[in-house]
């Protein structure tokens, strides 16, 4: 299957506006309406009961727009199929606040007749590449610390981040490890 990644820009907007008001959260009905926003808001953001209908979507057009939303789409022609939230790590305002050359990965989405045809992987590797020409040194995840799926799997799995050169760090919470790698120009 061929597919390309391309970084989310303004010009994607709508590519990813298509794919959050439709197919991305089929499997997971649970997180339909976040609109990737939940790290990026703050705990009183998170809970105002007019999030999922439409203030996320709102604040992801103007993150967008501000820069302050960023990561990669995967694209079946013109049709968005795959996201993976990649952004600065200080963007991420419900996390600990880490050093200014630090990006995070948080979470992937691929449309459900995609899954399993290596889109995260491919969104992952076409990071590792990209993060460095924005300025990144080190990038960063927190996947379970298993690699058994659950609701919350959207972190992506544990070993797709050790075959992509991660080094496991401690648990931070119980379910999750800290994965860490260096990047390099």
């Amino acid at each position: 299957m061929a597919f390309e990644i391309r970084r989310l820009s303004v010009d994607e907007l709508g590519p990813l506006l298509d794919f959050m008001d439709g197919p991305a959260f089929k499997s997971q009905p649970q997180w339909q309406g976040c609109f990737c926003q939940f790290y990026l808001n703050t705990p009183e953001e998170n809970n105002d009961p007019a999030a999922k209908s439409g203030l996320n979507r709102e604040k992801a057009c103007d993150r967008v727009n501000s820069g302050t939303m960023q990561g990669y789409l995967a694209f079946d022609g013109d049709r968005a199929i795959g996201w993976m939230a990649a952004n600065a790590a200080n963007n991420f305002v419900a996390l600990p606040p880490a050093g200014p050359n630090v990006a995070r990965i948080l979470c992937f989405v691929v449309e459900q007749d995609f899954q399993g045809r290596g889109i995260a992987t491919e969104l992952l590797n076409f990071a590792i590449h990209d993060l460095p020409k924005l300025g990144f040194k080190v990038l960063e995840a927190a996947p379970k610390a298993s690699d058994e799926f659950s609701v919350a799997g959207y972190r992506g799995p544990l070993s797709m981040f050790k075959r992509a050169g991660f080094r496991v760090g401690p648990n931070i919470d119980g379910e999750h490890v800290l994965v860490q790698r260096e990047l390099t120009a």
